[in-house]
């Protein structure tokens, strides 16, 4: 067997796990470009003047008559409302919500400031929701002088997150237009070891109160959330049918716009009854065949939210937990909600914060699960902890991933010696195998015995050279995962212009022109010198006598290069690394075999 061929199906699966991502994912789902993201700001603005009026009693469809409901799908009922009375458009139950009619006018808005060691967030008393939560630890992009980054990321007048949700005679409602009270003062700072509450409280024009109570830790990513409902009299009036809440529950909704970074676009994550769920803005628009409704999941839930690459938020109901998870795409944004059958209150934990895996660990095992390592999750893992090992003694991850790689090259140098070997030898035996060939070219069984005794006479094996790099693509796979989802690679430096490992390398170079590929003025330095040693590498490597299994060999770095150009650059320092290594090692090996002479 001509194990040249074997070794070359190797490399192009290699080439195409890589691929897929750049030539697949980033070409049919290309982030938007900036004509797209301001039309998506004109028509969230549209949508949210649009709701305003609708909460203001200044609807663009018929009002509705006292008590009347409108059920199905462009079910309207005609008439004028009674004064305060709930509008209830026609709106399907679990795409859109429709907002509760306050009391009375809304109050002037208060803000209620939370300054925790880990972030500062900011509520507002126009829905008791979060109108701000940044990071203190993270910035917005990898400038020195780069503010906070910012978790809360709704267009003006958008929703936002953290409303509560009742469903009620088929339809759902939430708080966004009700104008709660609260005693908190302006500003709320948690001291170590003890928890500040800030409580609001508002009331619906049909006297239904509803209640938010919010507790914070000092140092922590999670605070907490209690929703408390109690149905008014003027509710209880129109019929303890229409009046009993049939769900409460939370919601969150936020555009699914590609951030800045390597295919970094945030989607709905969440864990029910054990089973991981994603769901992107394609899934969500498609529904639930053939109306295309909202995908529901129902069950434990032990967390449901929004993430993208680098950040998580999301909730962790606490009680009840047996729940139901609502996801659909309405106008230009995706919506998440958890709904508890028949409660009257619930709690809830809340994670706001970066995908930090102890982080993550130490609020619920479960939740590294929202890191998405791919297949060889468990070896990206030991991968990401070894790299924050090596970060005790060297505390730059540039020069952590060059330890990572000379410690993986060391654990596997016997495999790959032994590899390279076979591959050595087998090249030394071409010529034999040629004239066997020849010889029992009408003999096919014949030539394989005496191949067969060849390869025994030499002490090789045909499959010597590749049966490890088989074992090793996992490692390849785990590492390349590892290294593309850490957040600990996100604006993290490592010498003179690269200040970013989780971006693509770029040399800026003042009046050079944007090359092709390239997404800034300058040269990926970095990724031309992995080509540079991966082409090396391959030089040097013992080839096939075939010219065109030779030609598709030195075209795999050229290939490589490309693909590299728009990789994050922690990643393509550690195959700039690993090349290197395989050249000093390739070099040896060949001066080894030169004084090597096969059996005949």
């Amino acid at each position: 067997m001509d194990s040249s061929r074997v070794l070359i199906a190797v490399v192009l699966s290699i080439v195409l796990v890589v691929a897929y991502q750049e030539l697949v994912l980033k070409r049919f789902f290309p982030p938007p470009t900036q004509q797209q993201q301001q039309a998506a700001e004109q028509a969230k603005a549209a949508k949210a003047a649009q709701a305003q009026a609708l909460g203001n009693g200044q609807a663009a469809s018929p009002a509705i008559a006292p008590g009347a409901i409108a059920t199905g799908a462009g079910a309207v009922a005609t008439g004028v409302a009674a004064p305060g009375a709930v509008a209830i458009g026609a709106v399907e139950s679990g795409q859109q919500s429709v907002p509760m009619a306050p009391s009375a006018a809304g109050a002037a808005e208060r803000t209620v400031e939370v300054d925790s060691d880990f972030y500062v967030a900011v509520f507002t008393t126009h829905g008791a929701r979060l109108k701000s939560f940044t990071l203190r630890r993270y910035r917005q992009n990898a400038a020195m002088d780069s503010p906070p980054y910012e978790m809360v990321q709704i267009p003006p007048g958008g929703p936002l997150p953290l409303g509560a949700v009742v469903t009620r005679g088929g339809q759902v409602f939430d708080d966004r237009d009700l104008s709660y009270e609260t005693t908190a003062p302006a500003q709320i700072k948690p001291a170590a070891g003890a928890d500040a509450t800030a409580t609001f409280v508002a009331r619906a024009a049909d006297g239904t109160t509803i209640t938010k109570t919010f507790t914070f830790r000092a140092n922590s990513y999670v605070f907490s959330m209690d929703v408390a409902m109690t149905v008014g009299a003027a509710a209880v009036g129109a019929g303890a049918s229409d009046a009993a809440p049939n769900q409460l529950g939370v919601s969150m909704s936020q555009p699914l716009t590609a951030h800045q970074g390597y295919y970094d676009i945030p989607e709905i994550q969440a864990d029910v009854a054990d089973k991981v769920i994603t769901a992107n803005e394609k899934k969500l628009k498609t529904g639930v065949p053939p109306a295309g409704g909202p995908i529901t999941y129902a069950g434990p839930i032990t967390y449901a939210g929004f993430g993208d690459r680098y950040f998580l938020a999301v909730f962790l109901p606490a009680a009840p937990t047996n729940g139901v998870l609502t996801m659909a795409y309405a106008g230009d944004e995706a919506i998440a909600r958890v709904l508890f059958d028949g409660a009257a209150r619930i709690h809830s934990d809340i994670y706001m914060g970066p995908k930090l895996l102890e982080a993550l660990e130490a609020v619920n095992p479960a939740l590294h699960k929202a890191i998405d390592f791919g297949f060889f999750g468990i070896l990206a893992i030991v991968f990401l902890r070894t790299l924050k090992l090596f970060h005790y003694i060297a505390p730059n991850y540039g020069v952590d991933i060059i330890l990572l790689t000379v410690s993986i090259r060391i654990a596997f140098l016997p495999i790959s010696i032994k590899s390279q070997r076979s591959m050595m030898k087998m090249q030394r035996l071409q010529p034999q195998m040629t004239r066997l060939r020849e010889k029992y070219k009408d003999n096919n069984e014949q030539l394989q015995k005496e191949m067969v005794d060849l390869y025994k006479r030499n002490h090789v094996n045909p499959l010597g050279g590749c049966a490890p790099m088989g074992l090793q693509l996992p490692i390849f796979i785990g590492l390349y995962e590892a290294l593309l989802n850490s957040i600990e690679l996100r604006h993290a430096p490592f010498v003179g212009w690269m200040n970013d490992l989780s971006s693509p390398d770029c040399l800026y170079i003042p009046g050079l022109p944007q090359l092709p590929l390239m997404h800034c003025h300058g040269l990926p330095v970095l990724v031309l010198l992995m080509g540079a040693t991966s082409f090396i590498q391959q030089y040097m490597t013992p080839t096939s006598p075939d010219p065109n299994q030779q030609k598709m060999m030195m075209l795999t770095p050229l290939i490589f290069t490309i693909m590299f150009i728009n990789f994050p650059a922690g990643l393509v320092l550690y195959y700039f690394s690993s090349n290197l290594l395989g050249v000093i090692q390739q070099y040896f090996l060949n001066r080894e075999f030169q004084q090597y002479t096969p059996a005949t």
